[in-house]
């Protein structure tokens, strides 16, 4: 639309809307600070740290504010981090993660290099299955079942709660102050069916009271360590 009608119905001074329309800076108004990166770069960035997590190599906030450096530095970026300690700042970071909100903040789970599926895992994975679908060609996807287990501790963690201030320690009544872990077998079919679960305690003699409120069908069992052993049958 033309400048006056445009000044008028936005109620901005038309100088104003000349001045911006002079810069060429009317079509993507910014706020605050000028980023560093442009959006490509942030968005190669961002890609980064999102297979760096599904590869189980996520990065805490100190280490991305070290290649950020790095990544500026060797690019011959002009930008405004610290040459001292050779890291980015923490109000780059919380403005990098607000811009890309795709990113959060997690507490990872710790894996163990066993479990973490790798190229030559998955082959293998695939080979035995076709072998055992090759031996058994009237298995269905109803047949096939994925087992894991769990530990659950007696005693769940406190939540923060409101209490005196300056008081050096504030307790909260549980049931015990060092719980036992209870071991819980559960299982899945590729199909969506799944089997109640297992609940083993660590104890010689099963009671009633245990299965007080448990899952529909689940089964309860007992063993001196709480562990899983052959002597199941499930």
């Amino acid at each position: 639309m033309k400048i006056l009608k445009a000044a008028e119905r936005f109620e901005i001074h038309e100088s104003t809307v000349r001045k911006y329309l002079k810069r060429g800076a009317a079509a993507e108004p910014s706020m605050g600070r000028k980023p560093v990166f442009n959006k490509a770069q942030e968005k190669e960035i961002s890609d980064h740290l999102l297979n760096l997590a599904k590869s189980f190599y996520g990065l805490w906030k100190s280490e991305l504010r070290k290649i950020i450096y790095e990544y500026a530095e060797r690019n011959n970026m002009k930008h405004p981090f610290c040459n001292r300690s050779k890291m980015a700042g923490y109000d780059w970071v919380n403005a990098f993660l607000m811009r890309n909100p795709e990113l959060s903040i997690r507490k990872p789970e710790a894996t163990s290099l066993n479990r973490i599926f790798n190229k030559t895992e998955v082959d293998r994975f695939f080979k035995n299955l076709e072998t055992v679908l090759e031996k058994y060609p009237t298995l269905t996807a109803n047949d096939v079942y994925n087992v894991d287990e769990t530990g659950i501790s007696t005693v769940q963690k406190p939540c923060p709660i409101i209490g005196p201030k300056g008081q050096k320690q504030v307790g909260k009544a549980t049931s015990w102050e060092r719980g036992r872990n209870i071991t819980v077998v559960c299982a899945m079919g590729a199909g969506g069916k799944y089997i109640p679960p297992m609940f083993i305690y660590p104890r010689l003699r099963m009671t009633p009271a245990l299965e007080r409120g448990g899952p529909p069908g689940s089964l309860y069992r007992c063993s001196k360590s709480g562990w899983i052993n052959g002597g199941f049958v499930y």
